[in-house]
């Protein structure tokens, strides 16, 4: 009797304090969601892995870094700044073939095998010297076009064709393209300075540099059509610079955006840009908001200080 006498019983301010804060930690490890709208970002990255991207002419702290390494470390970086909600996949160009290794996934549910699968991606998978790069694009696009949330795309390049493309008979495969629209962006990596291409051979380790007479040349007439304006004068192909202004060119043609690949932020800025973004309804995380009133609850009860209202000083006599 004594037992359920006690029970019966009502609780003090005190305890339905802490019986309150300990029900709401509860609420917060259970993680509750809620369907909220915010803009979110679906993207297949895709890295040009062909030899050109194997020039060290960044640096990651201090130390001289492939354009490959660089671009996918950069990648890395910006993957935690996507809101929950965005979706990121991953693909690879060499030869003239992109080929999509990963399919969009949500970034916050999936962000460490995203990492994993991420670090993976290197020259090794190359399966062809060659780089044309327009028909990578074509194939890029494909590849989101065929895929369920028709993702735009990213496309990690030097812009360096290889063999260079013939002024006379172009190719057409962008004119091509039909169904959905993709949009994306043409990422540009690399030092305007051209610089000399290291020969790796299939299992990563490095042969010297790629000769002159190794590789396909341009004709002299047309050999610097393609280059930046700010870029260095005609030089030969075995050795490579950021082709800006064949990227920008190609960027027109597909609808797409460009930019220099200059550090985390240009990567960013591209990545967040309004444009690309799109509205849908995310289950998002409020275990923050129960745990919050807990925790205030739970300093209200072991600080009683906090709850008191400071004393107003006595009022003085008047003076005569």
């Amino acid at each position: 009797m004594t037992t359920f006498a006690a029970l019966r019983t009502p609780l003090d301010a005190d305890s339905r304090i802490i019986a309150i804060a300990l029900l709401l930690l509860v609420i917060a490890l259970l993680r509750p969601t809620l369907p909220l709208p915010h803009d979110s970002y679906d993207y297949v990255v895709v890295f040009d892995i062909s030899q050109s991207m194997n020039v060290e002419d960044y640096e990651l702290d201090g130390t001289p870094v492939s354009r490959l390494a660089y671009a996918r470390d950069t990648v890395r970086r910006v993957l935690r700044d996507l809101p929950c909600g965005s979706r990121i996949g991953w693909g690879a160009f060499t030869g003239y073939r992109t080929v999509l290794l990963l399919a969009p996934v949500e970034t916050c549910a999936n962000y460490a095998d995203l990492l994993a699968s991420l670090e993976k991606i290197d020259g090794r998978m190359r399966w062809s010297n060659a780089s044309e790069i327009t028909k990578g694009l074509y194939w890029a696009v494909l590849a989101a076009q065929a895929t369920d949330t028709q993702p735009n795309v990213i496309f990690l390049t030097d812009g360096q064709e290889a063999p260079p493309l013939d002024p006379v008979y172009p190719p057409r495969q962008l004119e091509e393209l039909k169904g959905t629209p993709i949009r994306g962006w043409l990422i540009g990596t690399g030092s305007y300075t051209p610089s000399p291409i290291p020969r790796i051979d299939e299992e990563g380790r490095r042969e010297g540099y790629w000769r002159a007479d190794e590789v396909v040349q341009q004709a002299p007439s047309t050999s610097n059509s393609d280059e930046s304006p700010d870029a260095s004068p005609a030089v030969g192909e075995e050795l490579s610079g950021l082709r800006e202004a064949h990227l920008r060119t190609l960027a027109r043609q597909l609808g797409f955006e460009y930019t220099h690949l200059t550090g985390p932020q240009s990567l960013l800025a591209a990545l967040r840009n309004e444009r690309f973004a799109r509205r849908q309804s995310t289950a998002t995380d409020l275990s923050w908001l129960p745990l919050g009133i807990a925790v205030a609850l739970l300093a209200i009860r072991f600080r009683p200080e906090l709850r008191r209202r400071p004393r107003r000083p006595a009022a003085l006599p008047a003076q005569k």
